[in-house]
């Protein structure tokens, strides 16, 4: 098979570039979820339900607001000197230690082309996540009848966070019904 690769001529080499070329990128799907995920942990704008797009407008007042509204829910990648300059200022609102091209890189591709930057402890403190947490907790505890006294909540509810995290959930529709079983076998493990 090396042979083979090695012995083609240019001819060849320039069809099969034309053959697997793209005119346009596929879009990076869930690119705006990750990038609202940023914005929520660096606390420097509105949620998305009380203006973010304004807010972040006037980070930044050379953006047009027709495109921080394609950033932030259509998936549209903002071009890379924007796109770098926003992440590096995101990235210095959090815990030291944060890298930039990782973070820069995570909102691009995501998981699991590139592993989650967000670590357990600044996952935790995200009000928005918890917010979702607690909306999974209950639909958990209601679909399989789990009492509040079989379990102790606290635990179950860092569970759930965490198997968030694992499983790239973001946003309420992240979670889908596949989800439950899974949940609920973490967060309430039959010990």
């Amino acid at each position: 098979m090396a042979e083979d690769r090695n012995s083609k001529n240019l001819e060849d080499c320039a069809q099969e570039y034309a053959a697997l070329a793209e005119d346009k990128l596929p879009p990076s799907l869930g690119f705006s979820a990750r990038l609202n995920m940023l914005w929520d942990l660096a606390g420097v704008a509105p949620s998305q339900f009380e203006g973010r797009v304004l807010g972040v407008l006037a980070i930044n007042s050379g953006w047009r607001e027709a495109d921080i509204r394609k950033w932030l829910q259509k998936d549209v990648l903002p071009p890379r000197e924007d796109l770098r300059n926003m992440v590096r200022f995101l990235v210095a609102q959090l815990d030291e230690g944060q890298d930039v091209e990782r973070w820069e890189a995570f909102l691009i591709y995501g998981s699991p082309v590139v592993s989650s930057p967000v670590n357990h402890a600044m996952y935790r403190k995200d009000q928005a996540r918890r917010e979702i947490a607690s909306l999974i907790f209950a639909q958990v505890t209601e679909e399989y009848g789990i009492p509040p006294s079989s379990y102790d909540a606290d635990k179950a509810f860092q569970r759930c966070l965490g198997l968030m995290h694992k499983f790239n959930i973001y946003e309420a529709q992240d979670f889908q019904p596949g989800h439950l079983e899974p949940f609920r076998n973490y967060m309430f493990p039959s010990d």
